[in-house]
């Protein structure tokens, strides 16, 4: 069990970035041969690699005028 969370301790449980979970695009399976529920089971392990990050925020358009004093 991993001490250290990258994102907190109230980790929503998901088949996405479960450590048991079989597979990709929403369709999981997973290898305890639990059903999950809500895409979620009693057997969820987080493993963050799993994880996918949000995209970055876009930057705003400036002109030189924007940052002369």
């Amino acid at each position: 069990m991993n001490l250290f969370r990258l994102y907190g301790k109230n980790i929503p449980p998901s088949c996405a970035y479960c450590l048991y979970a079989d597979g990709q695009g929403g369709d999981f399976r997973c290898e305890k041969g639990k059903s999950p529920e809500n895409g979620a089971c009693k057997a969820f392990e987080y493993e963050p690699t799993l994880r996918e990050p949000k995209e970055t925020p876009s930057l705003g358009t400036y002109s030189p005028e924007d940052f002369q004093l």
